[in-house]
């Protein structure tokens, strides 16, 4: 019998290329993401920042109790901006996105499915600011937390929260369009952009080294980069 996994926001990226790896070893993937999905696995289209109806539709995509692997990818880094020019709207979308879908999914999963393992995609970000990066700071630093608090009230499960890097993706395309003399965290990206791994590498490093992420204390953070 194949073993089952579930991603958030595989239409592109990094959810993409996890559901191609873990196809091609033989796992049965489910994933929800904002758009289609362009491969054949069981998958839902959802907006997260709206979550009024994420129960029903995981209710209508899920049909198994059992998960090997949760992976909490879905999120969104834009707008780049001041802080203080953000609007609540903004904070709030970014917020839900980031945050709060995950705390739905886990709980939802939590009632209703036997989970083993769950990945949350961070970021540096967690743990270090960024001129222009509210949003993105706040939401991944919440999200750490996040699985830190349901990793110490769910021994049972094993939880991580991985940065995975920088990805070329197109999250990476849009810090490529921002005016880098506005901000001081954008020179560095746009000058690594040529030179920064596309999400299949990633997604094969991440999944080649799994059962040394497993062994990490859960609820730990790990930037995937120290694995050489």
């Amino acid at each position: 019998m194949k073993k089952k996994i579930f991603i958030t926001g595989t239409s592109s990226g990094l959810g993409l290329s996890l559901c191609d790896i873990f196809v091609k070893n033989n796992y049965e993937v489910y994933g929800i993401s904002r758009s289609e999905t362009p491969r054949n696995i069981n998958s839902k289209i959802v907006d997260l920042i709206h979550t009024d109806h994420l129960n029903e539709v995981l209710l209508s995509l899920i049909d198994t109790n059992d998960f090997e692997y949760v992976f909490l990818n879905a999120g969104v880094l834009d707008p780049i901006e001041k802080a203080r020019h953000i609007t609540l709207e903004e904070f709030y979308n970014s917020f839900h996105i980031n945050v709060t879908a995950s705390k739905q999914i886990l709980d939802y999963l939590l009632e209703h499915n036997k989970t083993k393992n769950v990945i949350a995609i961070s970021s540096g970000a967690a743990n270090k600011p960024y001129d222009g990066w509210l949003n993105y700071c706040v939401s991944k630093s919440a999200l750490r937390q996040l699985i830190s608090c349901y990793a110490l009230e769910n021994k049972n499960i094993h939880f991580l929260s991985l940065a995975p890097g920088i990805i070329k993706t197109k999250m990476q395309d849009y810090l490529l369009e921002q005016d880098a003399t506005k901000f001081s965290s954008l020179e560095k990206f746009h000058k690594l952009y040529n030179h920064i791994p596309g999400p299949d590498i990633i997604a094969s490093r991440l999944f080649n080294n799994l059962e040394f992420l497993n062994n990490l204390e859960s609820g730990t953070f790990f930037d995937l980069r120290e694995i050489k």
